[in-house]
């Protein structure tokens, strides 16, 4: 029993400094404890069933994520740039490294999961507090800009993505959503819903709008299930609603740095996917510069017949680099940092796995969706749906699985709410 509590504790502190140091973005910290939370996970299912290894380690979530990170190997066979091939090798082990941690055992359940998130919406705070402090400095000491509490800016220093740390965010958030409905208060009622306040907040300085989107769905959501349930609160619910709506269209209706990101939607031009050469001060909005990739992709693996295997993890990106230049791309400053679109990835994971790795690639990846929404669906958890939903979309503008912390997202923050959901007895 003593051996067993002592793991049980490990596990706990193994995953709360994962989460806290991924917040924080210690990124060589989160990829220590990714590590120690499996050693210790495959001790924790000896000692608990007598056998190493979880039956539950067999399931077809496991089995794609296997067979994508597969896919990154076998190009060594035959490429001719080893150092890049072994680079993507690296990032992606975390397709084995992150499922390994849920599943090899059966530890993370409802009780523990709740002991774990109440911390981890404390270092949120915490972490953006820091972050608003650090621009406040900037912009009355230092004659910066008001961007520089919006977006990126925000997170400079932190050196977080902002759309990948809005994700974060909005994990808490829903969280405490979900808490209401359950008549739990992280606290007190007061600290609950000022958390609640603070994180609505900060996504809208995040200014992610696909996370923006999510949010405002959320709260309309859990508004009127909770109204629905609390015929006293009612009014007061519908009440917060409105106010809510009603501040959000402001944000968004008037010039401000938000509203900017979400008309610059509205500029797109689609004629890029026709025109062969641009001028390097040509401005392409996210929509724009997507539309792009479609094209680019098509015509590389059209030259290269590379429509099942992919012309493989190293190369893509140095073939879309000579895309860039065949189309006179901005190309940035020699010499600087600046870059220009250099070094630009797809942006869109189902696109980036097909130029990789080929039609066989894309239906892995596919087959990773795929049991990511059945999970969703056995669980039947309003939390879990709003999460592999918001990863699933963001997948189409961003190309996860090329960053640890795209990984993060993509991968762990789905199986963390899966898990959560789970009493121990049904484990």
């Amino acid at each position: 029993m003593p051996k067993n509590n002592l793991i049980n504790n490990l596990l706990y502190f193994f995953f709360l400094g994962f989460l806290l140091t991924a917040v924080a973005a210690f990124r060589a910290y989160s990829s220590i404890a990714i590590g120690l939370i499996v050693v210790t996970s495959f001790i924790y299912n000896k000692t608990t069933t007598g056998a190493w290894f979880n039956k539950s380690l067999c399931n077809l979530y496991m089995f794609f994520c296997s067979l994508f990170f597969l896919l990154q190997i076998i190009p060594i066979a035959y490429t001719d740039n080893i150092a890049q091939s072994w680079r993507h090798i690296e990032v992606k082990s975390a397709l084995l490294f992150i499922p390994l941690c849920f599943f090899s055992c059966r530890y993370l359940n409802k009780d523990r999961f709740h002991a774990l998130m109440k911390p981890y919406v404390f270092m949120l705070v915490i972490i953006l507090t820091w972050c608003l402090g650090i621009s406040f400095i900037k912009y009355h000491y230092h004659q910066a800009p008001v961007y520089i509490f919006f977006y990126h800016e925000l997170l400079l220093d932190l050196g977080h993505h902002a759309i990948q740390f809005s994700i974060l965010v909005y994990a808490g958030l829903i969280f405490l959503l979900q808490e209401i409905t359950l008549g739990r208060y992280v606290v007190n009622k007061a600290i609950h819903f000022s958390l609640l306040a603070f994180l609505i907040g900060a996504l809208f300085l995040l200014s992610s709008k696909l996370v923006i989107c999510f949010m405002l769905c959320s709260l309309v959501y859990y508004a009127i299930i909770e109204g629905r349930k609390n015929v006293k609160t009612r009014w007061a619910i519908t009440a917060v609603a409105v106010a809510g709506i009603t501040i959000s269209s402001l944000i968004l209706f008037t010039k401000n740095p938000i509203s900017y990101r979400f008309n610059d939607i509205m500029h797109s031009n689609m004629h890029v996917m026709e025109q062969k050469k641009f001028e390097p001060r040509f401005y392409f909005n996210g929509v724009a510069f997507r539309l792009l990739q479609w094209r680019f992709v098509k015509e590389i693996t059209q030259e290269h017949r590379a429509w099942v295997m992919g012309v493989t993890p190293a190369h893509a990106q140095l073939l879309l680099n000579q895309k860039y230049v065949e189309a006179n791309m901005y190309a940035g400053r020699p010499g600087t940092p600046d870059h220009g679109y250099q070094d630009f990835n797809t942006h869109n994971e189902w696109l980036e796995s097909f130029l990789q790795t080929g039609i066989i690639g894309l239906l892995t990846f596919f087959g990773i969706c795929f049991s990511m929404i059945a999970m969703a669906i056995q669980q039947k958890s309003r939390t879990l749906w709003a999460i592999v939903l918001l990863v699933l979309a963001y997948s189409f503008q961003e190309a996860v699985f090329e960053t640890q912390y795209g990984l993060v997202v993509f991968l762990f923050l789905p199986l963390f709410f899966y898990f959560g959901e789970k009493s121990a007895e049904k484990q």
